[in-house]
């Protein structure tokens, strides 16, 4: 509920800005007043006097009897409220400050037991960084306020990523916490030439996007393209680490993914030693890495604890069972209606024999199952983690089972496209792609037989080795071929 309040302040903020603005004969920034009640009352205007945003008025002591109007704005809820009072309240009002005359604000700062404290003389940037979770302090006769940096929110709590387990290695996954992200990878790489850049997108939402690379490693023109490409983003809102791969990749039409992402900090900081740039998005788990390779998506962080014949043979698996996954389908459909003399003899007869009851022509046979098998497999991952499974293992038995008893496919097809879709989980970073793959080359394999398939893989490689990510060409080291 919280969040839908602070969606609506942001909604409203562009709005009541242009108001000030035109108050203040300003088209740039809006600055804040030298009278503390003042500032509170276009804070409230700016705010929409959203009942969250806490405004606490109190009195600051001062060493020759005088005594200085002071505010605390914060939102509710998003504040660590031991943290304000016991460092910012109980030291500026338990003892006289002792300041010359026009340096309170200088001694107000030495006071406050915060460690993040910056002056901030732009009334909408403060806005933005107090619905962030920070806290504003004003003081009267000062037409600028200190940010303090003491958010209170929940996280949750470092686990490992669902989506990429691993037997052998760290348990430990990101969470939706830039600086809790940045953390895990300052301790797995403790070197000053670890650097991080953060900046914000997003008109509304201010969104931070941190860069993290080694200097000296990365190579500094791929960062001055990264920095231009994210410049150019304009939009009023950034949710996710998957619109900024949409905005930044040099392909985006194309459906392989030339941008990789990965929520292990044990990939992160392997990946930062090799010379990659890391974006984390502030409130997403999930870090974009760049440049990103195709031969990528056959490798695990698993590989590099194992035996180095046994890792060899595994991404050998993987790869041999991408060919498979996209193309076993297409195969069958071309051997049955146009390369019959492809098949053993001793197959001919049980696939007849399978088909005779079969009423469907075999392409849509196929297609109707390769399209269930999709069902399946997508509300398997929608549903919650014990309903899924459940739904995964059984939707497909019964799916195959009572399909062949009835009739309605033949025990072959459901063989190869269970095949195909089995082979595709060994290779998940780039399942999305297995599947629109599938179906393009059954489709060509359809119509054209074996010729429609040797040319759209053919194509299909030309497209790849035509693809970059930020200019580093996509299927290195093959193409070009580095020994």
């Amino acid at each position: 509920m919280r969040c839908l309040k602070i969606e609506s302040i942001l909604q409203k903020i562009k709005r009541n800005t242009k108001k000030l603005q035109k108050e203040e004969r300003s088209n740039y920034s809006i600055s804040f007043s030298s009278d503390v009640h003042e500032n509170e009352e276009k804070l409230k205007q700016l705010l929409d006097s959203s009942e969250d945003i806490i405004f606490h008025d109190f009195i600051i002591p001062l060493h020759d009897g005088h005594s200085l109007k002071a505010l605390l704005v914060l939102v509710d809820g998003l504040i660590n409220e031991d943290a304000i009072r016991n460092n910012v309240l109980e030291q500026l009002t338990e003892e006289s400050l002792e300041s010359p005359q026009g340096e309170e604000l200088k001694k107000v700062k030495e006071r406050i037991a915060i460690f993040n404290i910056k002056n901030e003389d732009n009334l909408e940037k403060a806005v933005f960084q107090l619905l962030k979770g920070n806290t504003l302090l004003l003081l009267d006769g000062y037409s600028e306020g200190l940010v303090l940096n003491a958010p209170g929110y929940e996280v949750r709590a470092i686990a490992e990523p669902q989506s990429d387990r691993a037997v052998r290695g760290a348990h430990e996954g990101f969470i939706e916490s830039s600086p809790t992200n940045i953390a895990l990878l300052r301790r797995r790489i403790p070197h000053p030439s670890l650097q991080f850049e953060t900046i914000k997108i997003g008109e509304f939402s201010q969104t931070d996007i941190t860069l993290g690379y080694i200097k000296g490693i990365v190579d500094p023109k791929l960062i001055e393209r990264l920095k231009q490409r994210l410049d150019q983003i304009k939009v009023d809102e950034i949710n996710n680490s998957g619109e900024i791969e949409q905005f930044i990749e040099d392909h985006p039409f194309s459906i392989f993914p030339t941008i990789g992402n990965t929520e292990r900090p044990d990939v992160a900081s392997a990946l930062l030693i090799e010379g990659r740039i890391m974006i984390i998005v502030n409130g997403d788990p999930v870090s974009l890495y760049i440049p990103s390779l195709f031969l990528e998506n056959m490798k695990s962080i698993e590989d590099y604890s194992s035996r180095p014949y046994y890792s060899s043979f595994i991404r050998l698996m993987r790869f041999f069972s991408f060919i498979i996954s996209i193309s076993l389908p297409a195969l069958y459909i071309a051997a049955i209606n146009f390369h019959k003399v492809m098949i053993p003899s001793e197959m001919i007869v049980p696939i007849i024999q399978a088909r005779e009851t079969v009423p469907f022509p075999l392409t849509m046979e196929v297609f109707m199952m390769i399209l269930m098998f999709e069902v399946v497999r997508e509300a398997g991952v929608r549903l919650p983690q014990q309903i899924g499974s459940a739904l995964s293992i059984v939707g497909a038995l019964i799916l195959g089972q009572v399909s062949v008893s009835a009739g309605l496919v033949g025990a072959p097809t459901i063989v190869v496209v269970s095949i195909s879709y089995i082979a595709a989980f060994v290779i998940t970073p780039i399942a999305d792609v297995t599947a629109l793959l599938r179906i393009g080359l059954f489709i060509a394999s359809s119509l054209f037989g074996g010729y429609g398939l040797i040319v759209v893989m053919l194509g299909l490689l030309t497209h790849m080795i035509s693809l970059t990510s930020l200019g580093v060409p996509y299927m290195a080291p093959f193409a070009p071929f580095y020994f």
